[in-house]
């Protein structure tokens, strides 16, 4: 007989119908629909997980067991950090994840289905298109600006002109670089109430988020400590929940300067 590993692990079908039931239960119509297959070959998987006591059939519907909950919550994460580090393990392997809280490391799957965004050499200095796209729809922003791009400083305070609600964490040399050559831009942050400008008091250089009720932009330093220019673009409401959790850390080290 298979351990509860090997259940979940070694049949794809049996692991995806055990996270969909997560949702709640299912008719046989609902998980055909939902995974996309036949309920005849889905028929053993359904018999499988009821031999383990993972899955119960009551009425018309099935749902998780109580033990079959218990497992299914603790190896949904794992699959889908995993499923995250296999879709661009270069990418991820030449990150400095240091800076990141481990709690949310381990909730990496939940930047769900990213984009990696890699400019062409002529688009270097562009800001991603579908970020300049997407921006405009949102109702709210909260960013990281750990490196100095003259682009955000305007767009952000154009967003901000319209009403949008905007904080803005920098960077000590960060600061004092729009302190020292962009006295203009700072000036009208001030006279902007629902503008608010943190400064991050910690040794350590954060990574470069945008967050809004839309996307979710970051820009992880490689381990040389530097931007590369490749980005991560996410549309998931994980993904959102994830970068604004991550901009409320780094808050708790900032003091307010507007």
């Amino acid at each position: 007989m298979e351990t509860l590993t090997e259940t979940i692990w070694f049949s794809e079908k049996r692991k995806e119908l055990m996270f969909l039931l997560l949702e709640g239960a299912k008719t046989s119509e609902e998980i055909e629909n939902k995974m996309g297959v036949s309920w005849r070959s889905m028929m053993l998987p359904v018999k499988e997980l009821k031999e383990m006591d993972l899955l119960l059939h009551k009425d018309t519907k099935y749902t998780l067991s109580s033990i079959g909950r218990l497992v299914t919550e603790n190896a949904k994460p794992v699959s889908d950090i995993m499923g995250i580090l296999d879709k661009n393990t270069d990418y991820w392997a030449s990150r400095d994840l240091k800076t990141i809280p481990r709690g949310l490391c381990r909730k990496l799957g939940e930047l769900g289905n990213f984009s990696l965004i890699e400019p062409e050499l002529k688009d270097m200095f562009e800001l991603p298109e579908k970020y300049v796209a997407s921006i405009s729809r949102s109702t709210h922003i909260m960013s990281v600006l750990s490196f100095f791009h003259p682009s955000y400083l305007s767009m952000f305070i154009e967003m901000a002109s319209k009403g949008i609600e905007i904080s803005i964490l920098l960077t000590e040399s960060v600061w004092e670089r729009i302190k020292e050559d962009f006295q203009e831009q700072r000036d009208r942050l001030e006279n902007i109430d629902n503008a608010h400008v943190f400064i991050y008091q910690h040794v350590s250089t954060p990574p470069a988020i945008v967050v809004t009720d839309v996307f979710l932009l970051l820009s992880i330093f490689n381990k040389e400590g530097r931007y590369d220019h490749r980005d991560i673009l996410s549309f998931d409401a994980s993904a959102m929940q994830w970068g604004k959790e991550l901009f409320l850390h780094y808050a708790e080290s900032s003091m307010k300067v507007i």
